[in-house]
């Protein structure tokens, strides 16, 4: 996700913003990271994986946007979907791990 694709799913049509969304989308790619051990270049190459993520991160971006000062506020939802995230990295490293020879 990019800064162009936070401000179209924020409908943030103005650049007095761009700074700050940035942060937001560094900050959410730290935390999905934190959360799951899921980094983007993990995902990428693999479009339901990066669907999923995108995912987490608009509702990450979208947390701290309306919510500034307050920080992210719990939400099951993205629990879930942080669990969904790391299932995929571990039945992807599982798979890698395999000895095929």
């Amino acid at each position: 996700m990019n800064l162009s694709e936070v401000k179209e799913w924020l409908k943030v049509d103005y650049e007095d913003e761009d700074n700050t969304l940035s942060s937001l989308l560094s900050a959410s790619e730290m935390i999905i990271k934190q959360a799951t051990g899921v980094e983007l270049s993990d995902v990428q190459g693999d479009e339901k994986a990066l669907a999923l993520y995108d995912l987490i991160q608009k509702i990450i971006v979208t947390n701290f946007n309306e919510n500034r000062g307050e920080g992210i506020k719990d939400n099951i939802g993205l629990t879930s979907l942080y669990m969904q995230l790391e299932a995929y990295k571990l039945s992807n490293s599982t798979t890698d791990s395999v000895d095929t020879g």
